[in-house]
């Protein structure tokens, strides 16, 4: 029989992306198939159905999960034997673990502290074991307070009926404290990493409320699993290929159950419903490609059409614009019509009145030249002047322009200045204050600047200024002896690192003992509340013992009291008792002596009348023997009477028979 992953490699390429999905189940499943063959074949007939139901010791929600990653037989499916012979389970580094495998722990959301919520879980709890029948099936009793208080024996005991409803063929073949760790990560418990190994051994206390926690998820695991189905929990509904392989899968295991090794029935199905689907998937493919490039098609059509559409909008839209913006103008042209006749009427106005006052300036003009004349100035030499006076205003303007502009220039640079000056000066003192924190013995760091330049602005701008000459010290010596300071610095700072890393080594040992430390206290805490609540209960008990003690030698206190009064009298009244007693033995011990007087002369009677029974007997007995023997003899006598009287005739008949 070839392998089902072969099935895979028969359909096109475009529908692996479909038979993918099955890859990780084809596996695991492929895997189980193995198992159950080894196991098949390495034994006898005997054995072999006990070692096929030890399979189901797994559940079938972890079995279906297991199979989905592709896990090995040997996880798949471990045996009794090799349960029992294991220790607790070491977890694997998170380091190790693949990303697929790498699980971020869940933080329990519920208000398991809560005493409200606490008592909600804890009906339906104690609901559900007394409506499962939990007293007769494991011969314990259970109330509400057994799960507010319960002890190690109480939470053993419903967890493996709890568990034992998920998985009724697993057998708890060592303690159930050791079981419970390594089944909650079989059950994959979300909130695992909030219960710690050493917790298990003792539930009570602080620890139990987490514990309640449990439990209930295993009541809703419960209640959840008779509603799930085969099909709908292991594939989805749009995989038929993986629903084709499950079938198969399902149909084998079922056979092998039954102890049934030929599937070569439900793999021929298997292939043939898988051709029939391959087939199907690529004329789906085929059609979809013709409808893709159909589509196509209409798609440029349409996207033509729309790019039309678009330009022949945008030029409506631009010759909407323009036709508003030409009805306002017409608009407000024809506004101004009406106004434009005043207007001109104005500007008509305004002419005249210009031409006049023309015309006497042109007089004016003429007496001034007059007058002018006169004097004996000609009008060049005028136009001279004004042209004189034009270039040294003109001449003073761009001096006046330059002096502006150095003065600007010098406003600048002594702003400048004061600002550099005032920069260095709080840069010194940021650094003289970075330096006191140095104290060093052999230098000293610190900076100041010369006093022949405490005012800048009294200083002329031609001046170049040196570090020398602001500075009392040179700046390569500052910056050696800083160097030298900063080396000393990193090989202290490289010791100190030393020193650290051996103190945090010291340190990290202490925080392990620490927590080992913790654990214990942990561990110790809880011992004493169990202590405590079983001191209180006890303490508790004494104090209502004492009480009704107390109330009880009260009662018999009062009671002896009572007695001691009634003793007078009851002494008198048993003396007279004891008298009335003697005369009645008297009367009932005579009463006796004729009774058994009686009784001896009926007993001797009754022995004569037996005796001569007897007697009576025996004589009809030797009676009857006497009659039996005489019959007896007579009866033989006849006999041997009749046996001689036959005797010729049977002769005469045998001498016959030769000659007939």
């Amino acid at each position: 029989m070839s392998q089902p992953s072969s099935l895979l490699r028969k359909s096109s390429g475009k529908s692996l992306s479909v038979a993918s999905a099955t890859r990780s189940s084809l596996l695991g499943a492929r895997g189980i198939l193995d198992v159950l063959n080894n196991n098949n074949n390495n034994t006898n007939n005997n054995n072999g159905a006990a070692k096929r139901r030890s399979i189901l010791g797994t559940p079938a929600s972890t079995n279906r999960r297991r199979q989905s990653l592709g896990l090995s037989s040997q996880q798949l499916f471990p045996s009794s034997s090799q349960l029992s012979s294991q220790q607790t389970p070491q977890p694997q580094p998170r380091s190790q673990l693949t990303p697929s495998q790498q699980i971020t722990p869940i933080a329990d959301q519920r208000p398991l502290k809560d005493k409200n919520y606490q008592l909600l879980i804890s009906q339906e709890i104690y609901d559900f074991l007394i409506t499962n029948k939990f007293e007769l099936e494991m011969n314990h009793t259970i109330t509400t307070k057994t799960l507010r208080q319960p002890t190690q024996k109480d939470f053993t005991l419903i967890f493996k009926f709890l568990y034992n409803k998920i998985d009724p063929y697993y057998e708890f073949s060592r303690s159930v404290e050791v079981d419970i760790f390594p089944l909650l990560k079989i059950l994959n418990y979300p909130y695992l990493e909030s219960i710690n190994r050493s917790q298990i051994s003792a539930v009570g206390g602080q620890n139990w409320p987490s514990f309640l926690g449990v439990l209930y998820w295993l009541i809703k695991l419960n209640l959840s699993v008779p509603n799930l189905d085969i099909d709908d929990s292991l594939i989805s509904p749009d995989d038929e290929f993986d629903r084709i392989f499950i079938k198969y899968i399902r149909d084998s295991y079922n056979d092998f159950i039954n102890e049934r090794d030929d599937y070569s029935e439900y793999y021929n199905e298997m292939q043939i419903e898988f051709e029939r689907l391959n087939s199907n998937l690529n004329n789906d493919i085929q059609k979809l490609q013709q409808e893709n490039i159909n589509l196509q098609k209409q798609y440029e059509e349409i996207n033509n059409q729309l790019i039309e559409l678009q330009q022949a909008e945008k030029k409506s839209l631009a010759l909407e614009d323009d036709v508003i913006k030409f009805r306002a103008y017409i608009e407000t042209m024809e506004s101004r019509k009406s106004k434009w006749s005043e207007i001109l009427n104005k500007i008509k106005e305004e002419i005249v009145i210009r031409e006049n006052e023309v015309e006497s300036i042109n007089e004016s003009k003429k007496e001034y030249e007059i007058k002018i004349l006169k004097q004996g100035i000609t009008i060049n030499d005028i136009n001279n002047l004004n042209n004189e006076r034009d270039k040294l205003s003109k001449s003073i303007d761009l001096i006046t322009n330059k002096s502006e502009d150095i003065r600007t220039r010098l406003d600048d640079k002594e702003i400048e200045l004061t600002k550099n000056y005032q920069s260095l000066q709080n840069f010194i003192k940021q650094y003289n204050n970075l330096i006191q924190k140095i104290k060093s013995p052999e230098y000293n760091f610190e900076i100041r600047l010369n006093e022949n330049i405490i005012n800048p602005s009294s200083i002329n701008s031609d001046i170049a200024f040196s570090p020398d000459t602001i500075i009392d010290k040179t700046l390569k010596d500052e910056k050696i002896e800083l160097l030298k300071y900063r080396s000393s610095v990193n090989i202290k700072v490289h010791q100190y690192q030393d020193e650290q890393i051996k103190v945090q080594e010291q340190y990290d040992l202490i925080n392990e003992q620490i927590s080992e430390q913790t654990e214990l206290l942990d561990e110790l805490g809880s011992k004493l509340t169990a202590s405590k609540m079983n001191y209180d209960e006890i303490y508790d008990s004494m104090i209502n013992d004492s009480t009704t003690y107390s109330t009880q030698i009260e009662k018999l206190e009062r009671e002896l009291r009572s007695i001691k009064i009634n003793t007078n009298q009851g002494f008198i009244e048993l003396e007279n008792q004891y008298q009335n007693i003697l005369i009645e033995y008297d009367e009932i011990s005579h009463n006796i002596a004729k009774s058994k007087k009686e009784l001896l002369d009926k007993c001797c009677k009754m022995a004569e009348y037996i005796m001569n029974f007897k007697l009576n007997i025996q004589t009809n007995l030797l009676d009857l023997d006497d009659l039996a023997v005489i019959e007896l003899e007579t009866e033989q006598k006849e006999l041997q009477l009749s046996t001689r009287d036959h005797e010729p005739s049977s002769t005469s008949t045998t001498t016959d028979l030769p000659t007939n």
